[in-house]
């Protein structure tokens, strides 16, 4: 996704600030504001439908030594998630995602 990766230094900052309470990242994409949040929280406030299939993700994820970021746009009522390593920052570019 082009928009993460004009942002992409912010998002590895903010993740990097919290990185031992292996949080989710959150990038609103018409604000431009990127906000982490414990990942329990963050999960607990999706929907029903979402909640347990992030959660397992999630977990699979952060064995794997990843990390979860949300790119959400109010406008047109999109929530996405995108993973990215944690280990090796230089190759978790954004144009390497998964959802």
């Amino acid at each position: 996704m082009a928009a993460l990766g004009k942002i992409w230094p912010k998002i590895l900052i903010a993740y990097d600030d919290f990185k031992e309470l292996k949080p989710i990242v959150e990038y609103q994409l018409r604000q431009q504001i990127v906000y982490v949040y414990p990942a329990l929280d963050y999960i607990n406030d999706l929907s029903e439908r979402t909640r347990e299939q992030t959660r397992q993700l999630y977990r699979e994820i952060t064995n794997e030594g990843k990390f979860m970021v949300f790119v959400s746009d109010a406008r047109k009522r999109i929530l996405r998630s995108y993973v990215f390593d944690i280990e090796k920052p230089e190759h978790s570019r954004p144009d390497n995602t998964a959802s």
